[in-house]
């Protein structure tokens, strides 16, 4: 395969990465919105709602780090008017401690550093490192459907760059979504 063959490839994958993770973003913010609504949140219990919540944190969580992933390897197929934005988003996860927190409390149950499991308050405190000032500003700068303008938000910034890729290396639809049969699993 030739050089632009393998760029087109590679631009391919972004592409379907990042559609998956503007889907999990959405998903994620607006279930913590949909489960902290009256109509549900009267309906549970506590710890249920907490379960929830911890759930849907961990996913974004998860997909946050995968952005800095999907970056480093794939930054050469980003259109250079999008990759500032891109670099910025991959130093604020980074300056949030994102992947710090899913390797130590998201994906594992033990702290290599302290050589054991870490306390609620140290989760807290952890956690409060990557929400910045509240979980409300956290959310909303994921997503806030009200302002979804690049680069506003991590929804905005990846549907962009995703919209970007597609236009720059001319992916067609056919091209994007394979049929169900040759899909990986």
């Amino acid at each position: 395969m030739d050089t632009t063959g393998k760029l087109k490839e590679q631009a391919l994958e972004a592409y379907r990465i990042l559609n998956g993770f503007v889907g999990d973003l959405v998903a994620g913010t607006r279930s913590l919105e949909l489960f902290a609504s009256p109509a549900f949140s009267s309906q549970m219990k506590a710890s249920t709602l907490a379960t929830i919540r911890r759930m849907c944190l961990s996913h974004l969580i998860i997909t946050l780090s995968k952005w800095a992933e999907l970056y480093d390897r794939y930054k050469a197929v980003i259109p250079k008017d999008v990759r500032d934005a891109c670099r910025e988003l991959r130093k604020q996860i980074e300056t949030r401690r994102v992947e710090k927190f899913r390797n130590s409390i998201v994906g594992h149950i033990w702290d290599k550093e302290l050589m054991r499991p870490l306390t609620s308050a140290e989760i807290d405190t952890r956690l409060s490192q990557v929400f910045g000032e509240r979980e409300e500003s956290f959310l909303k700068w994921i997503n806030d459907p009200k302002s979804n303008v690049f680069p506003s938000t991590v929804v905005a910034i990846c549907e962009h760059t995703r919209d970007r890729i597609q236009a720059q290396y001319g992916l067609q639809r056919e091209e994007i979504f394979l049929p169900r049969e040759e899909m990986p699993t």
